[in-house]
């Protein structure tokens, strides 16, 4: 049976895991021993790519050849990155880190890694996840399912706890910020409300570093800092300063940074008590985010914290952890491996997927059947029972933890809210939700709508995703402005209906948060089917041509 690998794929690193033969998560290192790895691409030439330290290190010397960051890019339909003449998209870059992930993890295990869980963050959207999904295609990967990172680290930190909890995951990582709510206790995993930005992260931290180290040496020199910042080599120099500085700064009171430009040199000291202070508007951004979180959890009957967990690597910034600290005072504060802990929890979701489809393998084995699916409806306890105990033997595993995995019971939450665009009596033209922001999932729902015009022809289904949790509110307005366009379905109609046809219209939104719509007409039983893309998302063609790119070009 195939191992199932955990992907976090990060805005600034990366890192992947599998399930040992002791039945521990681990972190797979790198080819060059880091468990952790810079998500920095570098088209060393036209067939030749380097993902990784040695890529960051050399993004100041080819700025134009060098992509950082791209995880803030999937979804977005406009980006693109044009090297050597040909152009990509933020599924094909985030496809050559998970090359990379990918190629290292099987030289350091000697497995090959094909089936995967990967990891984003629990605000992304339809098209960011499918982005996500379509990147592990690109890179000859089979994505078994793509997960919410607080959701991941809820698996790897409550798996194991022996009393219920409410734990609040805050995962502040390079360049994005989640916060999460998650019910946990034995048998389940529940996700209660979930928020972030996908702009904000360790990244916007050394942007402001760097902003001061630029005025200092304005200050210093009288060379502009709007010149200094200006400079590609220049700022990307500044940006590892900056981060060096942030780390510094975790464990010192001041740094001594060293600044230069054209032929003027300064030295810049940054005291931690001065980075706190250019950076507090950060900070207060996640509170203000976890304030609003919190009163949406506190609206479902959520009012209680046990645990507050810490994730991501910007939470070693000890005003973090201060900052939360007095935020939500005498909650118990908990931070396990902030950089591991997402990889850790995906392979353990992705071991769970392994252990689940081994059951099943044994069930049709015990029962006599030649197909699993239908073996297993209706097996018996006894048999299932059975089944468990001779999989947790195959893998040297006490029954009661194969159980406990194998069998609790993970729910997620939807992180949008979706609609349809409709025009009232009064011809205001709006958006009606159907799923909203935190609703489980998965999630069907049915809702019944009516044609707007006599002798209509056909109806046209526009899905919009937005954030409105008004679920007193029938009617968005303006959904252009507040909401983005998913995509839209035609539902034809035999003949010409009166004005107030019935339409019946279902939205089925996954586990991993893909929405597939259909719309029925009742009158001439016309139907429609649809999963929305937009043109964001790569076609099933465009795919296998980036697959087949991807898979000849070198990548170390």
């Amino acid at each position: 049976m195939k191992k199932v690998f955990g992907i976090d794929l990060g805005t600034t690193y990366s890192c992947i895991s599998w399930v040992d033969e002791h039945g521990k998560p681990v972190v797979i290192p790198n080819a060059e021993g880091e468990s952790t790895t810079p998500s920095v691409v570098f088209f060393e030439s036209e067939d030749s790519i380097v993902v990784g330290q040695h890529a960051k290190d050399v993004a100041h010397l080819y700025p134009d050849r060098v992509v950082e960051s791209v995880k803030r890019a999937m979804g977005d339909a406009e980006w693109e990155f044009e090297v050597f003449k040909q152009c990509y998209k933020p599924q094909e870059i985030s496809a050559k880190i998970l090359q990379k992930l990918a190629n290292d993890a099987a030289g350091e295990t000697g497995e090959t890694v094909e089936d995967v869980v990967i990891t984003c963050p629990a605000y992304f959207g339809t098209n960011e996840k499918e982005a996500t999904r379509q990147a592990g295609a690109i890179a000859g990967l089979n994505v078994r399912y793509v997960i919410p990172e607080p959701t991941a680290a809820a698996i790897a930190y409550g798996i194991d706890l022996d009393r219920p909890q409410s734990v609040l995951v805050y995962d502040l990582g390079g360049g994005t910020f989640d916060v999460t709510l998650i019910d946990v206790r034995e048998g389940r995993i529940e996700v209660i409300a979930t928020g972030g930005e996908r702009e904000l992260g360790g990244k916007d931290w050394d942007s402001d570093i760097v902003s001061y180290l630029a005025q200092e040496f304005e200050t210093q020199t009288g060379i502009a800092a709007d010149r200094v910042v200006s400079d590609p080599e220049t700022y990307q120099e500044l940006l590892l300063d900056a981060e060096r500085c942030k780390k510094t700064l975790t464990s010192r009171e001041s740094h001594q940074q060293r600044v230069q430009f054209e032929s003027e040199r300064a030295t810049v000291e940054l005291t931690r008590e001065r980075f706190n202070e250019i950076t507090a508007g950060r900070l207060e951004q996640t509170i203000s985010l976890t304030r609003d979180l919190l009163k949406r959890a506190a609206s479902k009957g959520f009012d209680r914290i046990d645990t507050l967990l810490l994730v991501g690597g910007s939470t070693y910034m000890p005003q973090v952890k201060e900052r939360v600290e007095r935020e939500l005072a005498g909650t118990e504060v908990k931070r396990l491996d902030p950089n591991q802990i997402v990889a850790k929890g995906a392979a353990l979701f992705g071991y769970r997927c392994q252990l689940n489809d081994e059951i099943e393998i044994r069930i049709s084995e015990l029962s006599g059947s030649q197909g699993a699916d239908e073996s297993t409806e209706g097996a018996s306890a006894a048999m299932r029972e059975q089944a468990k105990q001779q999989v947790a033997e195959a893998h040297g595993l006490a029954l009661p933890g194969l159980k406990r995995l194998v069998d609790t019971e993970v729910i997620n939450v939807s992180s949008k809210s979706f609609g349809l665009k409709v025009i009232d009596a009064s011809g205001r033209v709006g958006v009606t939700n159907l799923v909203y922001v935190d609703d489980q999932v998965p999630r069907s729902i049915t809702r019944a709508f009516q044609t707007h015009e006599e002798a209509q022809t056909a109806a046209s289904l526009e899905v919009f995703e937005n954030l409105d949790q008004r679920k007193d509110a029938e009617v968005l307005l303006d959904p252009e402005a507040q909401c983005v366009l998913l995509g839209e379905a035609q539902l034809e109609f035999v003949h010409a209906l009166p004005q107030g046809s019935p339409i019946e219209v279902t939205f089925e939104l996954t586990s991993d948060g893909l929405l597939k719509v259909h719309g029925r007409d009742p009158t001439t039983h016309r139907e429609v089917r649809a999963e929305f893309t937009t043109k964001s998302i790569l076609s099933e063609e465009a795919v296998a041509a980036a697959r087949s790119r991807a898979l000849a070009m070198k990548v170390s």
